[in-house]
């Protein structure tokens, strides 16, 4: 009998353990991206994520964002949501065709002035099946973004 409750008390823990972690979720992380300190003076990082077809729920969770460097002016991250699959382009000359269609796809755009925060955090739910894809940049700053798909 003692060792029926003793295993019917472990199987109990072990089902909290499991529902509090999210194991039972259907979450997926996607991508993580730590923001690179790049290289001074300019600190930039830019960072193409592709959503996998028929994904529906997205969010996207950025923890401890803050400034790199206190002595350049500038700190901020950039979010673009895309309606097309992210590339990394270099436009050489007067090519305006190719960036304006570019913005074009751009569905959703969230930006984060860091210069006077320090420990930004946020979490971004899109439910959108359009998006195929993020751009993520940043200057001066430092922190973690993540996309999770369900």
């Amino acid at each position: 009998m003692k060792s029926k409750i003793a295993v019917l008390g472990f199987i109990s823990i072990l089902l909290v353990v499991v529902f509090a972690s999210g194991c039972t979720s259907n979450e997926k992380v996607l991508y993580e991206y730590n923001l690179s300190t790049g290289q001074s003076p300019a600190y930039i990082g830019v960072q193409n994520v592709t959503v996998p077809n028929g994904t529906n729920n997205i969010k996207v969770e950025a923890q401890d964002l803050e400034k790199v460097n206190s002595n350049l002016n500038t700190s901020y991250v950039n979010i673009y949501a895309l309606s097309s699959v992210p590339v990394t382009v270099t436009v050489n000359g007067n090519d305006t065709t190719l960036v304006k269609d570019y913005n074009a796809s751009v569905l959703v755009q969230k930006n984060f002035d860091l210069t006077k925060e320090t420990g930004k955090t946020f979490t971004y739910t899109f439910s959108d099946s359009n998006i195929k894809g993020f751009i993520i940049t940043n200057v001066n700053a430092k922190g973690l973004i993540k996309i999770v798909t369900s």
